[in-house]
């Protein structure tokens, strides 16, 4: 449940929601508002869920409550428990044509216009339309009243709507701060401070330190006193707060935000740039963490900075794979600004070692970026002591990144050829994450368990890259609905075709409520029950494979005689079904580790029958282990061998460097393949 003053703040959105979907929608909520006013809070609770299980668009969302009196919708905001959850929920429902709103955001300025100059109907009608329709989108358009030096009229109505609009309007206001007038800079630091929001604990710290203004600095710093953090150091609370959106911290990010917008002030005014939903945290991030470098940050900014550029990295590669995305604009655009992205990630020199810590750290854990990371190091000491402690990872995909960085720097010792080896063969556990309590307490049986009893936290696992296997949601976590869990997944393309197991005590109810929406509804959840709805293995082994090529191809490049022992691992991979430009790759490697344990394996790909860059990789293999065997073969493939010397090219020749080392070829028989 939230805060009974930021549920005060949300009725701004009530007057602003309409669900007339369909006239069936209409009687439930009907039915359900009739049954609140009667006393039967079961009623109105299960008249409002069935409204909900059918997704209403937002669109049809919008100005559903407005003929609700305010009084009896403030009492359901305040209700405890599934009645006020499913109230906030409605709430959330009317954050609508977020689309149309980013399209253009200039018809706020029309609701400004009579919050200024209507009465006082009109200026309540106004606040409302602000928060429900243009959230932080209305911020820009209160700019101008709110440093209006020639009416304290519109300074007031503009403070007043930006208090109502709350947790939406802290981060455009914390670019306001950078405004060239007083006027505006205190009022902007007067609302931050009274909406008590940490994330404006950065730019506020800035101000009470160095602003032109005594003033200014005076309000400042009475606003940072609300936040709890008086006389706090600007670059302390620079660098934490970067950290805390690097990590995904909720106290810095707001529960469920979906926040996809960056804010600037620039040229005068505020400006506002959509970008890809899961780039959001980390441009926020890289903005603190740039400003902590520029006023002596030091070392631990850069390695945040360098964190956030790897991450993001790492967040549009991944991005690229996921078909929803594929016609997005703002994927294109993310995708256009990757050679500046490597480009700073060059320039983050040595901290990039302090940033693998981090990333790989139980706190700011992120395996994509830090594999993205690994892929630009250079080999400094401070990057190889961070890819040393990465090479014991647990995660075959930090600990396979940090072998081929630092193979690739020249460390081909023991410890990193065993790594490479393991990966030609190694297949990791799929991935299912458990938000609340699920019944799933361990992994086994081929699967990793992301466990946690907070939503938030689940959520963005959920979300996180790579794509996970299965999500299993508890029914009845406390401060949110399961309408809202399902729903919030299956709307974000990164999880809008991941399988969704629900735990429930009322397994008929939720499987008539969102049957469709989800795989498998149960009173707990088994890995038996996650395994069935998995479907198919395609992203774990194709990542496996891709690993598997890799390895094999850093494998290649060392010198033979770092190749010791890694005989049983390519054998091992030979024999586990891998892709053919897999089996080629490792077949490269056998010839160079001297690998006959797995001859048998290789002379069965010297046939006719197999594509011919695969029967080229093996023949060159095969020539390689026949001169450290003695040239013993099989005879089907001495058979292979003459076939393909009497012909031409690449694999002629290939198969003439095996026959020349086969025992007992006699002289007639090498002397009419000669050419």
């Amino acid at each position: 449940m939230l805060h009974a003053t930021r549920k005060i703040g949300l009725l701004a959105c009530s007057f602003g929601v309409t669900l007339l979907a369909t006239q069936g929608n209409a009687q439930s909520f009907e039915d359900g508002i009739a049954a609140y006013q009667r006393g039967d809070k079961q009623a109105a609770v299960d008249a409002f869920k069935n409204v909900l299980a059918s997704n209403p668009a937002n669109e049809d969302a919008y100005r559903m409550w407005q003929n609700v009196e305010q009084d009896l919708m403030l009492q359901m905001l305040l209700e405890r428990g599934e009645l006020g959850n499913l109230a906030d929920r409605f709430l959330e429902k009317a954050k609508i044509g977020k689309r149309e709103v980013v399209a253009d955001p200039g018809g706020a300025e029309d609701a400004v216009d009579a919050l200024l100059n209507g009465d006082g109907l009109e200026r309540q009608q106004a606040i409302l339309d602000l928060r429900a329709t243009y959230g932080s989108w209305a911020v820009p358009a209160l700019v101008g009243p709110l440093g209006d030096n020639g009416s304290v009229d519109n300074r007031v109505h503009a403070i007043q709507a930006l208090m109502q609009l709350g947790d939406a309007a802290v981060m455009p206001l914390t670019q306001v701060l950078h405004a060239d007038s007083p006027t505006l800079r205190r009022n902007a630091a007067s609302v931050l401070g009274s909406l008590g929001d940490k994330r404006a604990a950065s730019g506020l710290a800035w101000m009470a330190a160095n602003d032109d203004d005594d003033v200014s600095r005076a309000v400042a710093a009475e606003a940072l006193d609300k936040l709890g953090m008086s006389g706090a150091d600007p670059i302390d609370v620079t660098r934490t707060l970067a950290l805390q959106f690097l990590t995904g911290d909720a106290e810095a990010i707001a529960p469920y935000d979906d926040a996809s917008v960056i804010w600037e002030w620039a040229d005068g005014e505020l400006t506002g740039r959509p970008v890809l939903g899961g780039l959001h945290r980390f441009k926020v991030a890289e903005q603190l963490a740039k400003t902590a470098l520029a006023n002596g940050g030091g070392s631990e900014a850069r390695a945040i900075l360098a964190a956030s550029h790897a991450a993001m990295k790492a967040e549009i590669n991944a991005a690229l794979e996921v078909d929803a995305l594929s016609d997005s604009d703002l994927l294109a655009e993310a995708e256009s600004g990757l050679a500046g992205i490597d480009m700073n990630l060059a320039l983050a020199g040595s901290a990039k070692g302090a940033a693998l810590e981090l990333l790989t750290s139980d706190k700011a854990r992120n395996v994509p970026a830090a594999a993205a990371l690994m892929g630009a190091m250079n080999g400094g000491e401070a990057e190889v002591g961070a890819l040393r402690a990465a090479l014991g990872d647990a995660d075959a995909a930090v600990s396979f990144a940090a072998a081929n960085a630092l193979a690739a720097a020249g460390h081909a010792d023991q410890d990193v050829v065993a790594v490479l080896a393991a990966a030609l063969s190694n297949v990791p556990d799929r991935v299912a994450v458990s938000i609340g309590s699920t019944g799933l307490d361990e992994s086994g049986d081929g699967w990793f368990v992301l466990g946690t009893s907070s939503v938030y936290e689940g959520l963005r696992r959920a979300r996180q890259f790579p794509p996970k296997d299965v999500i299993v949601l508890q029914d009845g976590v406390a401060d949110v609905t399961l309408d809202f869990l399902i729903f919030s997944l299956r709307e974000d393309p990164r999880t809008a075709e991941t399988p969704i197991i629900v735990v429930t005590n009322d397994v008929d109810a939720v499987e008539g409520l969102y049957g469709d929406q989800v795989q498998k509804v149960v009173a707990s959840a088994t890995l038996a029950d996650v395994a069935e709805v998995a479907g198919d293995a395609d992203s774990v082994r194709g990542a496996a494979m891709a690993r598997a090529k890799g390895a094999a191809e850093t494998l290649s490049a060392l010198p033979s005689s770092a190749l010791a022992g890694v005989s049983a691992q390519v054998a091992s991979a030979l024999g586990a079904g891998a892709d053919d430009d897999v089996l080629a790759a490792v077949l490269a490697v056998a010839g160079r580790a001297g690998a006959v344990d797995a001859l048998a394996m290789i002379e069965a790909l010297l046939s006719e029958d197999q594509p011919d860059g695969l029967r080229l990789a093996a023949m060159k293999a095969a020539a390689s282990l026949y001169a450290k065997n003695g040239g013993q073969a099989s005879g089907e493939a001495v058979d292979a061998i003459r076939s393909a010397v009497s012909g031409d090219g690449e694999l002629a020749s290939a198969a003439a460097a095996a026959m020349g080392q086969l025992a007992g070829v006699d002289g007639a028989e090498l002397t009419s393949a000669l050419r």
